[in-house]
């Protein structure tokens, strides 16, 4: 990748080694990016991933999603979807479920998982490229996929022309680096991982894309409820809960996550 900022093409200077990737900081102040340099332009693609394993671990999570995104009017029973990086389709699955009507248009660069998709009945593209440019959607689904875009700013600018005049899009991404300076996220333990944002920096690469802004919250129903029996696991779940929002509030959130507006 380039030793220049992808969001503001502002040169970068070295910030720190992370366990995968050498990172530097765009030197504009009004960007300040996070960027992984050294590595070739597909090292954010993921690996093959297997089919099975993520279904019991996100169905829970998935129904209470769901559930809020039509609590926001995000989706309906007759919305057109573009998830992009739909991977194993767990959560595909779970927004045909409750809205059997829907309408989801699934981009995943892996070949098994998108013959998988395919064979459950999904329309699925290799990439933006091959889904024809006359297509609109309601919502775009943009959910741990950002940081592994070469070109963020192109890659929003370009979902952006698949939206309807009203439409939004969802995204997460973990946050690279915290108001406090902290880098004690999990956005440095995928090794796939180029693009390490912050509140700042995505806020413009959304500007910068063309859309408004970003409307940053944070989002129970997005964290995964656990499992685990017993009176102290059921405390460590609820002082999670707890704790989670209120150190947002004055940290800013180990995951950036919101609606972006056109």
């Amino acid at each position: 990748m380039s030793e220049t900022a992808a969001i503001c093409a502002a040169p970068g200077h070295r910030s720190f080694d992370s366990r995968f990737v050498e990172v530097h900081r765009c030197e504009n102040e009004q960007c300040a990016h996070l960027f992984a340099i050294g590595v070739d332009a597909n090292h954010g693609v993921m690996h093959e991933l297997g089919i099975d394993g993520e279904e019991s671990i996100y169905e829970e999570r998935n129904d209470r999603l769901v559930a809020f995104w039509e609590d926001r009017q995000f989706v309906t029973g007759d919305s057109m979807i573009l998830d992009v990086g739909a991977g194993t389709g767990h959560l595909t699955r779970s927004l045909r479920e409750r809205l059997p009507e829907i309408n989801i248009h699934c981009v995943e660069e892996s070949d098994l998982l998108r013959d998988q998709l395919e064979s459950e009945g999904f329309a699925a593209s290799k990439n933006l490229d091959s889904i024809s440019p006359d297509r609109s959607f309601d919502a775009v689904l943009l959910i741990e996929v950002i940081e592994h875009v070469a070109d963020p700013v192109d890659f929003l600018d370009r979902l952006r022309e698949y939206l309807k005049a009203d439409g939004r899009i969802f995204l997460t991404t973990p946050c690279g680096e915290l108001r406090n300076g902290s880098r004690a996220t999990n956005a440095y333990d995928t090794p796939e991982h180029v693009q390490f944002f912050t509140e700042k920096s995505l806020r413009a690469a959304v500007a910068k894309a063309g859309f408004r802004d970003i409307a940053y919250e944070y989002i129970d129903a997005l964290y995964p409820r656990g499992t685990s029996a017993g009176p102290s696991a059921t405390f460590k779940r609820f002082a999670t809960r707890i704790a989670r929002p209120i150190l947002a509030t004055f940290q800013g959130s180990r995951h950036l996550t919101g609606f972006i507006e056109p």
